[in-house]
Formats: C-alpha cells, structure tokens, sequence
C-alpha cells in the first residue's frame, strides 16, 4: 500500500510532453492578451497626450506636435485675437470672430488673415491634418437671409459652419490640401468660457471669447 502511495506521488511530480505543451500554449495565450490590451489602449490615446508621453520618454520633442505648439507661441507673440495651446487632441489654434468677421457675417474681411501668414506657413510645412471649428456665443440667432436660389435660415450653426467654410477657402488658396481639411460648426455647443453665473462687462467679455473660428492640428 505505501509502495503504491510512493508510486502514485511519483508520477505526480513528472509532467507528461502532453502537459507541458498546454502549459506553453496557456503562456503564449496570456502574453498575446497582454499584448493586444497594449494596442488597444494605445489606440484611445489622443494625439496630443502620446506625443507629450513620446518627447517625455525620448526627452526631444522634435517633429511632434509639442514642437509644433512652441513654434507657433513664439511666432504669435504679441498678435491679437489669437491664441494657442496644446490640449489632449491636438494644437488648438484660436481666431477672435471680432479679428474676422463682421458681426453676424461670414464673408472673411479683407485681408484679415494676412497677419497670420507665419502661423499659417509654420503650419503648411508640417503634415497634419487640421478642423477648422466654427464657433458663436450663446446668444440665440434666427434669421431668413435672401439667398440667389430663396429664402435661406440663418441660426448659430449655420452662421459657425459657414465662417469655418470662409476660412477653408482662405487656407486652400494659400496653399493647404483640401484633403487635410475639415469643416466643423459647433454653434454655441463648446465655449471656452462658462457664461451662466456672468452678467454685464464680464459676460460681455466671456461671449467675445467664446465667439471664435479655430484651427485643431492633429
């Protein structure tokens, strides 16, 4: 009987070929699993949060979009009616409407833009592809416009898509692929500034900011 015990321990100790391959197999299934969790949350990185983490890791930030951001800091400085900042989804680069537009309108005033030229060529140079967003303040708009072919409605976001158009047309003439281009009205949807608890001077002033066409790099 104890013979048998020693006999039965024995043979649980050895593992058979048979075994070891499944343990192999479980292995490979485990890290393959690891691997394609990897990939999958890199995917939901955005574009401006991976390049941060890349110049981070490989401490040069050269040819990335954090290079791009700087650039464009410097070559801004001092200009009015526009900003820039590196957010999680890319370089947003902001338009006062007030540097643009009329109020109400969506013809881009003459010449408007030329002033931004540096900007504009820093960013032709580079391949990214760029949303040109149209936005307006939360001040309601409804309008009949008289247009060549009828009446048309004119409402904040019409009038934000149409200026975001403007201003498309404006960068193909200056040299953009179309293909790299994007036509975005958000309306009053995404305002930088939280008009609710405002009122007077300072709500005046957060409505102004928040009116803007922007370019996001990505």
């Amino acid at each position: 009987m104890r013979l048998k015990n020693l006999q039965n321990v024995h043979a649980r100790g050895k593992e058979s070929p048979v075994n070891a391959f499944y343990l192999s197999l479980s292995d490979l299934m485990t890290l393959l699993c690891v691997f394609f969790a990897v990939l999958v949350g890199m995917s939901r990185i955005d574009v401006g949060s991976f390049e941060k983490m890349k110049s981070s890791v490989t401490g040069s930030s050269k040819g990335t979009l954090v290079e791009l951001a700087k650039d464009l800091e410097k070559v801004s400085a001092g200009q009015k009616g526009v900003s820039v900042h590196l957010g999680e989804d890319g370089v947003h680069l902001d338009f006062e409407t007030a540097a643009l537009f009329d109020t109400g309108s969506a013809a881009l005033r003459a010449g408007s833009l030329e002033p931004m030229s540096g900007l504009l060529k820093r960013i032709l140079a580079t391949k990214y592809s760029i949303d040109v967003e149209g936005h307006t303040d939360d001040v309601p708009l409804y309008r009949k416009e008289k247009m060549h072919d009828g009446d048309e409605i004119e409402t904040n976001w019409t009038l934000s898509g149409r200026r975001a158009s403007s201003v498309v047309n404006w960068l193909v003439a200056f040299g953009y692929g179309e293909s790299r281009l994007r036509i975005i009205g958000y309306g009053s949807t995404r305002g930088k500034v939280d008009v609710g608890p405002l009122s007077g001077a300072k709500l005046e002033a957060a409505r102004s900011e928040n009116r803007r066409v922007s370019m996001l790099i990505r």
